[in-house]
């Protein structure tokens, strides 16, 4: 029963175009070569002593470990959103010399795009300053996690319905709000812009 329920939860993961990239016991990531439409939410799990950092092509060509100022990843979980095609490189800065590293290649996104979160979340304002309100109109234990340009989660909140959430502490710019469903599936999403 176990292994079937397991089975499931993949097949479904898969048929939601669920993406994810690990770190192995074997220094490598799995997958080393992931290629994905642009926006699609990827999920990043990196093992302690280990990091998932953004490098430029040499570098990840002469196994070297110097970042290009893109996603940094430490130990955790993440959720890692590229908006534009092309291909990123990235190494484990402690072990890139190893030739621990891995690609992602970003592909235009040809679909139609439809909305299919049914409003179910508004955010506002936005542009915002110091506060945001979030309606949510669906499933208890929601989620709203705010992930900035290269992909960190820089915060995290836990939603019942009609939530005014500070920002103060966050630098202006553009950030991605991911909604979340309690079982962690991605369910809508909004942009966000913090100016001050």
């Amino acid at each position: 029963m176990h292994k079937t329920s397991t089975l499931l939860f993949m097949a479904i993961g898969t048929a939601l175009g669920a993406q994810t990239i690990t770190t192995t016991g074997s220094f490598t990531f799995s997958p080393e070569l992931l290629t994905i439409e642009a926006g699609t939410d990827i999920t990043v799990t990196v093992g302690p002593g280990h990091t998932m950092t953004e490098v430029d092509e040499a570098v990840w060509n002469s196994n070297g470990t110097t970042p290009n100022g893109g996603f940094n990843f430490s130990s955790g979980n993440h959720v890692l959103s590229l908006p534009t095609p092309g291909t990123y490189y990235y190494v484990c800065q402690p072990h890139g010399s190893m030739g621990m590293k891995g690609r992602i290649i970003v592909e235009t996104n040809t679909s139609v795009t439809e909305n299919t979160d049914n409003g179910i979340f508004q955010l506002f304002p936005n542009p915002a300053n110091t506060d945001i309100t979030v309606t949510l109109d669906g499933s208890p234990g929601m989620v709203l996690r705010l992930l900035d340009m290269q992909g960190r989660e820089v915060l995290q909140h836990r939603l019942v319905g009609n939530d005014r959430i500070g920002i103060a502490h966050l630098s202006k710019g553009n950030y991605t709000a991911l909604l979340q469903n309690a079982s962690g599936a991605s369910v809508a999403r909004r942009q966000l812009t913090i100016t001050r």
